[in-house]
């Protein structure tokens, strides 16, 4: 068993898993455009998008921590359907607020966006 090879497999799935879930540029674009428009709604969805990003990872990362059994064998089909289910309820999960991080996150932003006159630029 090759340990390093395994890590690296580990970390490039990281990778791969946040770039499927949301477009990390989208988010930002959200972010900024809230931030500079001084925007509450807008800033509070993008509080809400973020959670909801971070669920995913977290939901991805635990369930590909599950063993798979081969007394049912799967097909492509119920994949994409499992898939489609998982997608569902992280997106009802960040709804929800299930992690209060939104909350958190838009409070804190808030406040710098009310205290702050000017928005760093993009770099």
């Amino acid at each position: 068993m090759d340990i390093p090879k395994i890590n690296n497999m580990y970390v490039e799935n990281s990778v791969n898993l946040t770039r499927n879930t949301v477009s990390d540029t989208s988010f930002e674009e959200n972010l900024r455009s809230a931030m500079e428009k001084k925007d509450d709604k807008a800033l509070k969805e993008a509080c809400t998008q973020f959670e909801g990003i971070l669920l995913q990872i977290m939901y991805k990362q635990m369930k590909a921590t599950v063993p798979k059994s081969s007394l049912f064998p799967k097909d492509s089909g119920t994949e994409f359907f499992e898939s489609m289910l998982d997608d569902k309820l992280v997106e009802n999960a960040s709804k929800t607020n299930s992690l209060g991080l939104a909350d958190l996150l838009y409070k804190q932003l808030s406040k710098q966006m009310r205290s702050d006159n000017s928005v760093p630029k993009k770099d």
